[in-house]
């Protein structure tokens, strides 16, 4: 059940300029890159029960597929990928959310086994997110924190105050050499869990040598598995790609999505508007490719597009 979209913000992601570079995950031509965006609802399809013309939403559009892609003036979304934009969050913010929500929510279900709640009791145990300024890291503090979770992060010191309004207990910074050391310190004997929103750069093994657990632990790996064995410490993936694999995935994803977005409590990710639009994408994908974006989001605004 799809629904045809008026493209009004469209945020970047690391995949998309690493989806060309590396070329994987291209369908057939002609396709168009991106999935994350907001707009208007123009069109329902039959069976479409959720939405109406005219309605505000925020989607997340396939990119294996030459049906989809956020990049362009109108798209196809699907129902199920699909949530009401409340008007409290601009369109800008709105486009900043689905991949990283979903990669984060995805990666902390599985592997990491966290059930996600709203507003869940606390748990009295403790969740590292190794690297929580990023999209998928800023989800995942707020999504473990929501589920009762304490949660400890790394950042630079710039993101501090922005990571700890996320949710973090505490944020350390993991230039110093001494970082894996002042987590453990601080989340005591028991700590299993982490979502490394980095997976690069010793992020891993930083992580895992976080782990206090007598008993091991797991790393939820946002980028691939590295073939070192860090023994009863497991290193999995968080695929995003759950999402259009399993039903029961899709939609406590969803559910968890519509309910924090409807009561105000996600904080989306900073937004950095490049002037230009459409045009400007190009500049953007350049800046990801050389590392140039910290603890902000990239969005393109369709209205300023010269075509």
């Amino acid at each position: 059940m799809e629904l045809l979209i008026e493209n009004i913000a469209i945020a970047q992601n690391p995949v998309d300029w690493k989806q060309l570079a590396w070329d994987y995950w291209i369908p057939d031509i002609p396709w168009t890159n991106g999935c994350d965006v907001t707009g208007t609802v123009v069109k329902v399809g039959s069976g479409v029960t959720k939405f109406k013309a005219g309605d505000r939403i925020v989607t997340y559009l396939s990119r294996r597929t030459p049906r989809h892609g956020s990049y362009q003036t109108l798209s196809i979304a699907d129902e199920s990928l699909t949530a009401h934009l409340p008007e409290r969050y601009t369109y800008e913010q709105g486009a900043t959310i689905p991949l990283g929500f979903i990669t984060a929510a995805c990666g902390l279900i599985n592997p990491l086994g966290v059930k996600l709640l709203v507003d869940g009791p606390s748990k009295n145990e403790s969740l590292l997110v190794w690297g929580g300024s990023s999209s998928c890291g800023a989800f995942a503090i707020q999504l473990a924190k929501a589920a009762g979770y304490t949660v400890f992060s790394t950042a630079s010191p710039v993101n501090h105050d922005y990571v700890l309004s996320l949710g973090a207990s505490a944020v350390f910074d993991y230039h110093d050499d001494d970082v894996v050391e002042k987590i453990r310190n601080a989340a005591g004997p028991n700590l299993s869990l982490v979502y490394d929103a980095i997976a690069e750069n010793g992020s891993i093994e930083a992580s895992a040598a976080c782990i206090t657990s007598p008993s091991g632990g797991v790393i939820a790996s946002v980028l691939g598995i590295p073939e070192k064995d860090f023994g009863n410490v497991k290193v999995l993936q968080a695929r995003a790609f759950l999402i259009g694999e399993s039903k029961e995935v899709n939609d406590i994803t969803y559910e968890i999505l519509d309910a924090m977005l409807q009561s105000g409590k996600l904080i989306p990710n900073r937004v950095k508007v490049l002037p230009g639009g459409l045009r400007a994408v190009k500049e953007g994908w350049e800046l990801g490719r050389e590392h140039k974006i910290s603890g902000e989001k990239f969005v393109y605004r369709i209205a300023e597009t010269q075509f």
